[in-house]
């Protein structure tokens, strides 16, 4: 049996919307008119099937059968967006404009789908319709999936705002109105989470907060000429402008172990990219564990749990180890839209355990 890169419905899909199917039955009651009351079904459905088939055909041919990557070839990473915003270009034509201080992390792509975290902050999605893939993006309190529009998140710590330019998204959530709402162009949601701060104090009981320690201020010195050096970035400012390397070095290995015994999630996840976008994956995983073992009721544990699993099974080559994540990240609630691509890696991972037996 030959063995297709990508199941081939994936391929063959209609990028006609309704407004140009409109158009062709316009035109096909225009050359076949009715006669007698009544017309033949074949001389209906005939033409149309043709030009039907023929769409499928040209999109098939063009789809892309890769996973997505950035318009230079590049793989995409996680971005936390500078002051000036940023702008990520795709090989398929799409687009993300991320605001100042945003952070957008990829989870999963192929040909049939990209999944991604707003993790913080305002963003612009330009999904492109002919690209082919649907595109799923976890906001916290919802998800957010598309196959072609473009619309905008913007993401608080207990409030999301979604609006649409153009086209159709559908948004799921527990806490959206029967857990699915369907916007069109021109429309928006906005869903609260009352409970966010409630929720905040008991998972940071007892530790230390996230903020940097405090620096005695310096004397100024006397009016000698002397000049006054300017204090050197700290890692999160690196790690913020993409120098993972340069956070790296300034925290080192015992920095990124010393400093995940006492942060919060969103400085833990922070360590663990300038950890693995350095090329140290194996200091990735404390940050991630403890992520998992210590807030395991966070709504982003079952993120860390995955994003732990793909580390353990793609870099370190422990498939055991991932199992066992990707099967934590189930038990915890992964989302729903993210629940076959931890189903389809756990899968992965068992076989190259039972391959290593044998």
């Amino acid at each position: 049996m030959s063995q297709l890169k990508y199941p081939l419905k994936d391929g063959l899909q209609d990028p006609a919307d309704e407004a140009a199917v409109s158009r062709m039955w316009q035109a096909v009651d225009a050359r076949f008119p009715r006669r007698g009351g009544g017309r033949s079904p074949f001389l209906v459905f005939g033409p149309l099937a043709a030009v039907a088939a023929g769409v499928a055909l040209v999109a098939l041919l063009h789809h892309d059968s890769g996973p997505l990557r950035l318009a230079d070839g590049g793989a995409i990473v996680a971005v936390d967006a500078p002051q000036a915003g940023a702008r990520l270009a795709m090989s398929d034509g799409s687009s993300v404009e991320l605001g100042a201080g945003a952070r957008f992390e990829p989870i999963e792509s192929s040909a049939s789908s990209f999944i991604a975290v707003l993790e913080r902050g305002d963003a612009s999605f330009d999904v492109n319709p002919g690209g082919g893939r649907r595109w799923q993006i976890e906001c916290g309190l919802a998800t957010v999936e598309v196959v072609g529009t473009r619309f905008t998140c913007a993401r608080g710590r207990d409030r999301l705002h979604v609006a649409v330019e153009r086209g159709i998204v559908l948004v799921r959530g527990e806490r959206v109105v029967n857990h699915v709402r369907r916007l069109a162009a021109g429309e928006s949601l906005d869903i609260l989470d009352e409970t966010a701060a409630a929720a905040e104090a008991p998972s940071g009981a007892g530790e230390a907060p996230a903020a940097a320690p405090a620096l005695a201020p310096e004397r100024a010195p006397a009016d000698n000429g002397s000049v006054r050096t300017t204090a050197a970035p700290t890692w999160r400012e690196l790690a913020r402008s993409g120098h993972h390397r340069e956070a790296f070095a300034t925290l080192g290995t015992q920095g990124i172990r010393r400093e995940s015994k006492r942060l919060g999630i969103a400085d833990l996840f922070a360590l663990a990219d300038v950890a693995r976008l350095s090329g140290h994956p194996t200091e990735a995983v404390g940050p991630l564990q403890r992520i998992v073992d210590n807030f395991p009721k966070d709504r982003q544990a079952p993120l860390a749990a995955f994003a732990l699993g793909r580390l353990q099974l793609d870099d370190l080559n422990q498939p055991s180890a991932a199992a066992a994540s990707f099967s934590r990240a189930l038990e915890m609630g992964a989302p729903q839209s993210l629940r076959d691509a931890v189903r389809a890696r756990l899968t992965e991972a068992q076989a190259r355990i039972r391959s290593e037996q044998r």
